[in-house]
């Protein structure tokens, strides 16, 4: 079994199933929406990630992040090191969220991820490292919109479908 799987709600009935379709699918959509702020630019899918990193645990919430980044990443974008970030991001947000609140869980993720996404995308997409500075703090804000949003709607999420199996 695998570390606090006991902490989370498992993927076990047809309702709770629904219920990860439903949120992969917000995501996705949130995933393609980007909202332009102060010259930067905005995404909230990771209110996703963070939901079901929170709700299902790390394989799941690094399965979401992955999955609904991937459109993006392979065919918008053309950076595929977005698809292992959000993996991390999702991961680390489960792993830590046993440990302390939801919103710090999510910051903290963030904190785990963002070396990764400096690095990947300075050494091996070649970007400059003014445009990754800039999308470093594009995620900064939008994490800590999302990780707000998450961080209240998960406790009661979470208790309506870990009482109903």
């Amino acid at each position: 079994m695998f570390p606090f799987s006991d902490r989370f709600v498992p993927v076990n009935s047809y309702l709770r199933i629904g219920a990860l379709a439903t949120l992969t699918l917000v995501t996705f959509l949130l995933a393609l929406a980007i909202f332009p702020f102060a010259g930067l630019q905005i995404h909230f899918f990771q209110i996703g990630i963070f939901l079901a990193s929170f709700i299902f645990g790390p394989i799941v919430g690094g399965a979401v992040g992955a999955l609904t980044s991937s459109y993006n990443a392979l065919i918008v974008i053309n950076n595929p090191w977005i698809i292992g970030g959000n993996f991390v991001l999702g991961v680390a947000a489960a792993y830590l969220y046993t440990k302390t609140t939801p919103f710090k869980a999510a910051l903290g993720a963030f904190a785990i991820q963002l070396p990764y996404v400096v690095l990947t995308d300075i050494f091996l997409v070649g970007m400059p490292v003014q445009v990754v500075g800039m999308i470093a703090l594009s995620l900064f804000l939008g994490n800590i919109l999302c990780a707000t949003i998450a961080s209240s709607l998960a406790p009661h999420l979470r208790a309506i479908l870990a009482a109903r199996a």
